[in-house]
């Protein structure tokens, strides 16, 4: 007995396929030359269609309208073809064709009305030939078929400002801001050009406050551009909710407010993000003391009007050295390479009343600092170049922990000051610097304190 041995061939299952189906044993010669005669006309079936298939497939994706009226010559029944020739029909610029492009795109909806991006074809065709009715009815069906997709809001909003419908373009640029956030700069692009209102698209785009990472945004948005009165009107309606959120949420606006002097709004800020618990206020915060976390007993937010570092060659910042003057922490910063530079590696802003005369004070300490020109604590106004600057002494050398201070008085026109742990350059020998400098319980009152009171309800 003889066993014909079996092809390893993509047809071998239908071959199998084909025998199952016409069910006669293979063992007669004639009647495998008709088996591989039905495969062959099969084969051939298939690559008819294949090819037809890439035909059509290539013609589809022409720029020219009379290749894509080809391909749906070949194959009518494809929307996708319907769709294309629309696109095309819609983008040139005789009248007719702009109607060939809307006949078109209700072609492909005919064949498959289910796909939104087909529907918002309709409506940029219907658009094209000033049919509103047609615009809306198309859009509204997109909206029902993807009310999850935010590009469909999108496209639906830019629309309807397009034809006069402000209202309905108001709804959707809400609808797409709760889905998707990100679309906040462009919308307000969009609508602040639209619409030239920012308290009206703060209402009815925005939310009025109702979501509260959006109205910081639309604040924050509004300082960057220099509108700072709705910024602000923004944030009053916020405030005025009581809501919460984290502060990584609002850094960006209140960094804004400080970074263009609008020292009262950042302040006005900072007192909510306090009140809310927003900011954790330190424990060790003593009453009268304008520094905020003069204690380093909380992790700086780098932010605000709490402390700060910056990042500089061959200096070291620690927030968190546990050998403090009083309580769990202190600030230590080391000079890890000896250098003559000027070095300002903390600093921290705070609000201030014109005209009133301060006492900065603190505890520090140094190991083997070697410059004579040694770290101590400063005060300059912020953007004012000329005003004059106040600095404690410095502290050189090895010693204990102990004191310093200095007072000062701030101009008709100061709102903040900086503070900071600060070195200038040395032009006497031993010029560079290196060793540790530490620092506690740093503290900022006026120096009269029946003054006291008039900080506090500043």
């Amino acid at each position: 007995m003889h066993f014909a041995r079996i092809p390893t061939s993509p047809f071998y299952p239908m071959r199998l396929f084909i025998a199952d189906c016409i069910d006669f044993p293979l063992r007669s010669r004639g009647r495998s030359r008709l088996f591989l005669a039905l495969v062959t006309v099969v084969v051939l079936t298939w690559s008819a269609e294949a090819i037809k298939i890439a035909k059509v497939t290539a013609l589809g994706s022409s720029t020219e309208i009379s290749e894509v009226r080809k391909g749906l010559a070949l194959d009518p029944g494809n929307p996708e073809l319907h769709y294309r020739l629309s696109q095309l029909y819609s983008d040139s610029l005789g009248s007719s064709n702009l109607t060939w492009g809307v006949a078109q795109a209700r072609s492909a909806i005919a064949l498959n009305p289910n796909k939104f991006n087909y529907w918002l074809n309709l409506a940029s065709a219907c658009e094209s030939i000033r049919d509103n009715a047609c615009v809306e009815q198309a859009l509204e069906r997109t909206l029902e078929l993807c009310p999850m997709v935010p590009m469909a809001w999108w496209a639906a909003g830019n629309q309807y400002l397009r034809i006069n419908q402000p209202e309905k373009a108001s709804r959707c640029f809400q609808r797409l801001l709760k889905l998707s956030p990100e679309y906040l700069t462009r919308t307000l692009d969009l609508t602040l050009r639209a619409y030239g209102d920012p308290h009206m698209i703060f209402e009815r785009v925005v939310g009025g406050g109702t979501d509260a990472p959006l109205a910081i945004a639309f604040a924050d948005y509004m300082s960057v551009n220099n509108e700072f009165d709705a910024a602000q009107q923004a944030w009053r309606r916020l405030a005025g909710r009581g809501a919460t959120f984290p502060f990584v949420a609002v850094q960006p606006y209140l960094e804004q407010l400080l970074r263009h002097g609008q020292y009262q709004n950042a302040q006005t800020v900072w007192l909510y993000l306090e009140r809310r618990g927003i900011i954790a206020t330190p424990a060790d915060n003593e009453h009268g003391n304008l520094v905020f976390n003069g204690g380093f007993e909380e992790s700086p937010l780098g932010a605000g009007f709490d402390w700060r570092s910056q990042p500089l060659s061959y200096v070291s910042v620690d927030f968190d050295d546990h050998s403090a003057y009083d309580g769990a922490r202190c600030l230590r910063v080391d000079f890890l390479v000896s250098q003559n530079d000027e070095f300002e590696p903390v600093y921290q802003i705070l609000p201030v009343v014109p005209g009133l005369t301060y006492t900065l004070a603190a505890y520090v300490r140094t190991t083997t600092i070697t410059s004579d020109s040694g770290p101590r604590l400063r005060i300059v106004e912020p953007g004012c170049s000329a005003c004059q600057t106040v600095s404690t002494e410095s502290t050189t050398g090895t010693t204990a922990w102990h004191s310093v201070s200095v007072s000062f008085t701030t101009g008709r026109q100061t709102q903040v000051v900086r503070i900071s742990v600060w070195r200038p350059r040395n032009r006497t020998f031993p010029m560079d610097i290196s060793g540790s400098f530490w620092l506690d319980d740093v503290s900022m009152r006026p120096a009269n304190p029946a003054e006291e009171r008039t900080v506090a309800n500043r």
